[in-house]
Protein backbone atom coordinates (compact mmCIF):
# COMPACT_ATOMS: atom_id res chain seq x y z
CA UNK A 1 0.00 0.00 0.00
CA UNK A 2 1.20 3.84 -0.83
CA UNK A 3 2.40 5.63 2.14
CA UNK A 4 2.06 8.99 2.72
CA UNK A 5 5.18 10.08 1.20
CA UNK A 6 4.57 8.27 -1.89
CA UNK A 7 1.22 10.74 -2.12
CA UNK A 8 3.58 13.60 -1.79
CA UNK A 9 5.90 12.07 -4.46
CA UNK A 10 3.24 11.54 -6.38
CA UNK A 11 1.03 14.63 -6.34
CA UNK A 12 4.14 16.25 -6.91
CA UNK A 13 5.57 14.41 -10.39
CA UNK A 14 2.19 14.59 -11.20
CA UNK A 15 1.67 18.02 -11.02
CA UNK A 16 4.82 18.87 -13.21
CA UNK A 17 5.87 15.80 -15.63
CA UNK A 18 3.97 12.81 -14.56
CA UNK A 19 0.81 11.40 -16.26
CA UNK A 20 -0.85 9.67 -13.97
CA UNK A 21 -2.92 10.84 -11.26
CA UNK A 22 -1.90 10.45 -7.21
CA UNK A 23 -6.11 9.55 -7.16
CA UNK A 24 -4.71 5.95 -8.28
CA UNK A 25 -2.90 5.91 -4.87
CA UNK A 26 -5.49 7.53 -2.81
CA UNK A 27 -8.03 5.42 -4.10
CA UNK A 28 -6.06 2.02 -3.24
CA UNK A 29 -5.78 3.37 0.39
CA UNK A 30 -9.72 4.25 0.74
CA UNK A 31 -10.38 1.02 -0.59
CA UNK A 32 -8.43 -0.75 1.92
CA UNK A 33 -7.89 1.58 4.83
CA UNK A 34 -10.69 4.59 4.34
CA UNK A 35 -9.94 6.26 7.99
CA UNK A 36 -5.83 6.63 6.36
CA UNK A 37 -6.67 7.58 3.41
CA UNK A 38 -6.62 11.78 4.54
CA UNK A 39 -3.45 11.69 4.94
CA UNK A 40 -2.54 10.63 1.88
CA UNK A 41 -5.00 13.41 0.20
CA UNK A 42 -3.43 16.41 2.59
CA UNK A 43 0.33 15.04 1.37
CA UNK A 44 -0.82 15.08 -2.26
CA UNK A 45 -2.36 18.18 -2.65
CA UNK A 46 1.30 19.58 -0.35
CA UNK A 47 3.25 17.99 -3.10
CA UNK A 48 0.70 19.63 -5.88
CA UNK A 49 0.77 23.00 -4.29
CA UNK A 50 4.87 22.59 -4.55
CA UNK A 51 4.29 21.37 -8.28
CA UNK A 52 2.29 24.34 -9.19
CA UNK A 53 4.30 26.77 -7.49
CA UNK A 54 7.54 25.52 -9.21
CA UNK A 55 5.34 25.47 -12.84
CA UNK A 56 4.09 29.15 -11.92
CA UNK A 57 7.53 31.26 -10.85
CA UNK A 58 9.26 29.09 -14.15
CA UNK A 59 6.41 30.21 -16.50
CA UNK A 60 6.15 33.85 -14.56
CA UNK A 61 10.17 33.79 -16.11
CA UNK A 62 10.31 32.02 -19.20
CA UNK A 63 6.57 31.26 -20.17
CA UNK A 64 7.42 29.51 -23.78
CA UNK A 65 10.13 27.38 -22.59
CA UNK A 66 7.80 26.45 -19.45
CA UNK A 67 4.65 25.71 -21.85
CA UNK A 68 7.09 23.42 -23.99
CA UNK A 69 8.13 21.10 -21.50
CA UNK A 70 4.55 20.48 -20.21
CA UNK A 71 3.27 20.12 -23.80
CA UNK A 72 6.23 17.20 -24.02
CA UNK A 73 4.23 15.13 -21.02
CA UNK A 74 2.74 12.38 -22.64
CA UNK A 75 -1.14 12.29 -22.85
CA UNK A 76 -0.94 16.60 -22.76
CA UNK A 77 -2.53 18.47 -26.13
CA UNK A 78 -2.60 21.37 -28.04
CA UNK A 79 -5.93 21.77 -27.59
CA UNK A 80 -5.88 21.13 -23.75
CA UNK A 81 -3.91 24.26 -23.53
CA UNK A 82 -6.43 26.01 -25.90
CA UNK A 83 -9.35 24.93 -23.15
CA UNK A 84 -7.29 26.06 -20.27
CA UNK A 85 -6.81 29.30 -22.07
CA UNK A 86 -10.43 29.63 -22.93
CA UNK A 87 -10.87 28.99 -19.26
CA UNK A 88 -9.18 31.40 -17.38
CA UNK A 89 -10.69 33.93 -19.90
CA UNK A 90 -13.97 33.00 -19.46
CA UNK A 91 -13.78 32.28 -15.64
CA UNK A 92 -11.00 33.92 -14.35
CA UNK A 93 -9.80 32.09 -10.81
CA UNK A 94 -12.38 29.82 -11.73
CA UNK A 95 -11.03 27.91 -14.24
CA UNK A 96 -8.65 26.23 -11.58
CA UNK A 97 -11.59 25.18 -9.89
CA UNK A 98 -13.44 23.35 -13.05
CA UNK A 99 -10.21 21.65 -14.07
CA UNK A 100 -9.86 18.59 -11.79
CA UNK A 101 -13.24 17.46 -12.94
CA UNK A 102 -12.28 18.30 -17.00
CA UNK A 103 -9.79 15.62 -17.22
CA UNK A 104 -6.91 18.34 -18.25
CA UNK A 105 -3.83 18.18 -16.63
CA UNK A 106 -3.42 20.66 -13.07
CA UNK A 107 0.10 21.14 -15.01
CA UNK A 108 -1.53 23.15 -17.34
CA UNK A 109 -3.21 25.32 -15.58
CA UNK A 110 -0.23 26.25 -13.44
CA UNK A 111 1.53 27.34 -16.93
CA UNK A 112 -1.00 29.08 -17.76
CA UNK A 113 -1.89 30.74 -14.79
CA UNK A 114 0.65 33.78 -14.73
CA UNK A 115 -0.86 35.10 -17.77
CA UNK A 116 -4.46 35.81 -15.87
CA UNK A 117 -3.33 35.40 -12.11
CA UNK A 118 -0.99 36.59 -9.79
CA UNK A 119 0.61 33.58 -7.75
CA UNK A 120 -1.34 34.14 -4.41
CA UNK A 121 -4.68 33.79 -5.83
CA UNK A 122 -3.61 30.99 -7.97
CA UNK A 123 -1.80 28.91 -5.44
CA UNK A 124 -4.90 29.73 -2.73
CA UNK A 125 -6.94 27.71 -5.29
CA UNK A 126 -4.82 25.23 -5.52
CA UNK A 127 -5.66 23.31 -2.15
CA UNK A 128 -9.59 23.50 -2.58
CA UNK A 129 -9.18 22.57 -6.40
CA UNK A 130 -7.11 19.59 -5.74
CA UNK A 131 -9.00 18.35 -2.59
CA UNK A 132 -12.24 18.88 -4.91
CA UNK A 133 -11.61 15.91 -6.44
CA UNK A 134 -9.28 13.56 -4.23
CA UNK A 135 -12.15 14.14 -1.28
CA UNK A 136 -14.36 12.75 -4.48
CA UNK A 137 -12.10 9.76 -5.04
CA UNK A 138 -11.93 8.86 -0.79
CA UNK A 139 -15.51 8.81 -0.67
CA UNK A 140 -16.12 6.55 -3.51
CA UNK A 141 -13.35 4.49 -2.90
CA UNK A 142 -13.78 4.25 0.36
CA UNK A 143 -17.72 3.49 0.29
CA UNK A 144 -17.21 0.99 -2.13
CA UNK A 145 -14.26 -0.69 -0.03
CA UNK A 146 -16.69 -0.34 3.13
CA UNK A 147 -19.27 -2.30 1.15
CA UNK A 148 -17.98 -5.01 -0.67
CA UNK A 149 -16.16 -5.87 2.56
CA UNK A 150 -18.90 -5.58 5.28
CA UNK A 151 -21.85 -6.71 2.74
CA UNK A 152 -19.97 -9.18 0.67
CA UNK A 153 -17.14 -10.32 2.42
CA UNK A 154 -14.41 -9.14 0.05
CA UNK A 155 -10.68 -9.81 0.80
CA UNK A 156 -8.29 -7.47 0.21
CA UNK A 157 -6.78 -9.18 -2.37
CA UNK A 158 -10.08 -9.43 -3.98
CA UNK A 159 -10.45 -5.41 -3.24
CA UNK A 160 -6.69 -4.87 -4.90
CA UNK A 161 -7.97 -6.74 -7.87
CA UNK A 162 -11.13 -4.81 -8.58
CA UNK A 163 -8.97 -1.12 -7.73
CA UNK A 164 -6.42 -2.33 -10.46
CA UNK A 165 -8.91 -2.96 -13.09
CA UNK A 166 -10.55 -0.05 -12.16
CA UNK A 167 -7.92 1.69 -13.16
CA UNK A 168 -6.53 0.18 -16.05
CA UNK A 169 -9.84 0.56 -17.64
CA UNK A 170 -10.11 4.23 -16.55
CA UNK A 171 -6.66 5.02 -18.20
CA UNK A 172 -7.11 2.90 -21.57
CA UNK A 173 -10.40 4.70 -21.73
CA UNK A 174 -8.83 8.17 -20.97
CA UNK A 175 -5.77 8.03 -23.34
CA UNK A 176 -7.54 6.25 -26.16
CA UNK A 177 -9.62 9.62 -25.79
CA UNK A 178 -6.87 11.95 -26.23
CA UNK A 179 -4.73 9.95 -28.83
CA UNK A 180 -7.94 9.43 -30.94
CA UNK A 181 -8.80 12.78 -31.17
Amino acid sequence: MPGVASAFLWGLAEGTFFFVVPDVAISLVAMLEPRRAWRHILAAIAGSVIAGMLLFAWSSRDPRSAREAVAHVPFVTARMFAQVDASYRMHRLGAVFLGPLSGIPYKIYAVEAPEFLGSAAFLSCTVPARAERFLTVWVGFGLAGTFLRRSRGWTASQLAVLYGSFWVLFYAFYWSRIAFR
